[in-house]
């Protein structure tokens, strides 16, 4: 894992706290940043870099909870674990239904945190790279029209160009023209290279066009 994915931020208002968690974080070599409170936190952390979050529940000013909250909402790419001496019932509800990765409750096994830690960073990573993949899939395909995408999405079911003319109402011409333009403006020399990288990037057509293809194809004449 490199060291960009392997980030974790600690939010705790006790100092000492912070101070051992950053030193246990460091001895086994993950980047480390801590903060005292939710807004500090909010204020520093960039938005485009992935990582884990270990939250305190109870904090100055805003709580855990509600740091979750605008991580969700701001689409921050981080995996949260709360850390708190305060979990009752009804807080542990939150946290999870919030999509709190893990919580331990003050004091915790400290290899059991640093595993957490790792298993969080690992899961972020994945999903980290899906999402980079879906963003270049977006950016491959953001110059294709919409007649063109038609072409495409039945491609990508495997449909050939008689079964897209025939599906689309169109000339078998207009179809390898269309074919032609997809390739030319996503600059992909072959099909199935296009593809790969579609489907790496979880690219699937509308549902639209998969209901379309389980209705049978109308017959001219």
């Amino acid at each position: 894992m490199t060291s960009e994915l392997s980030i974790v931020h600690f939010v705790d208002d006790d100092p000492a706290a912070r101070e051992a968690l950053l030193q246990l974080a460091r001895s086994v070599g993950l980047t480390a940043y801590t903060y005292s409170s939710g807004e500090e936190f909010l204020e520093q952390v960039q938005a485009s870099q992935p990582g884990c979050v270990v939250l305190d529940i109870r904090l100055p000013g805003i709580s855990g909870l509600e740091v979750h909250r605008r991580i969700n909402h701001a689409g921050y790419p981080l995996i949260v674990i709360f850390l708190s001496a305060h979990a009752d019932v009804p807080t542990t509800v939150q946290a999870m239904k919030l999509g709190a990765f893990e919580l331990f409750q003050k004091p915790c096994n400290t290899s059991r945190l640093i595993e957490a830690i790792r298993l969080a960073l690992e899961k972020n990573q994945q999903t980290f790279e899906k999402h980079l993949r879906r963003l270049e899939a977006n950016q491959l395909l953001q110059d294709l029209s919409h007649e063109e995408m038609k072409v495409l999405e039945l491609m990508f079911l495997g449909r050939t160009n008689q079964e897209i003319a025939d599906r689309l109402q169109l000339s078998l011409r207009t179809v390898q023209f269309r074919r032609s333009s997809i390739f030319r403006k996503t600059s992909v020399e072959s099909k199935a290279h296009l593809f790969d990288m579609l489907f790496e990037a979880g690219w699937s057509p509308t549902p639209q066009v998969h209901r379309q293809e389980e209705q049978p194809t109308k017959q001219s004449g």
